[in-house]
């Protein structure tokens, strides 16, 4: 079966929320969705295109003087019908690809002091990934307002993001007090 372009489901949710230019879409995923899908210029773009070839979008130009051109893309009727779908359909399950832990298996062939220096860094950058989504559950309610009927789902992903790090933050605690039990 051929592998289907996912980033197009991306993006048709996020022009569902409301019309938005491609930098747009990148700035809104750069702290919604950007903590579990990632999206580049590179994608955003090309993805606009042929969502707009198979009508799933539409592409209004704005033109404001002394600025450059603004292409604005819309959900279609036809755009959000593909997205219900996709919708409706299970989730595909991914296996990860996590260097920290490749790291880990092959730890016996380093010094331990190393070990503990990748758990330590990795510690640190989930207790900022706590602190982001403390900046994002805040930002959600001041620019959403609890009447916007995205909210409880966009809240549901920002704990899933809150319950993995807290996770994150265990596992590297005990991670460590097995490297430091082991010297």
């Amino acid at each position: 079966m051929p592998r289907v372009n996912q980033s197009q489901f991306a993006l048709l949710g996020l022009l569902g929320i409301e019309p938005m230019s491609g930098y747009d879409l990148k700035q809104l995923i750069s702290w919604s969705v950007g903590h579990f899908w990632r999206e580049g210029y590179g994608q955003i773009y090309p993805t606009l295109q042929q969502l707009e070839k198979q009508r799933l979008v539409t592409k209004k130009t704005q033109r404001k003087k002394g600025k450059p051109d603004r292409n604005v893309y819309s959900l279609t009727s036809a755009g959000r019908e593909r997205l219900r779908q996709w919708l409706s359909e299970p989730a595909s399950p991914e296996v990860p690809r996590n260097e920290l832990l490749l790291k880990l298996f092959f730890g016996q062939w380093v010094p331990g002091a190393m070990s503990r220096s990748q758990i330590e860094r990795h510690r640190q950058l989930w207790k900022e990934e706590l602190v982001e989504y403390a900046a994002i559950r805040k930002r959600l309610f001041e620019e959403s307002g609890e009447r916007n009927p995205g909210l409880p789902f966009w809240e549901i992903t920002l704990s899933y993001g809150e319950h993995i790090a807290k996770a994150q933050l265990a596992w590297s605690d005990e991670t460590l007090k097995k490297l430091k039990d082991k010297e």
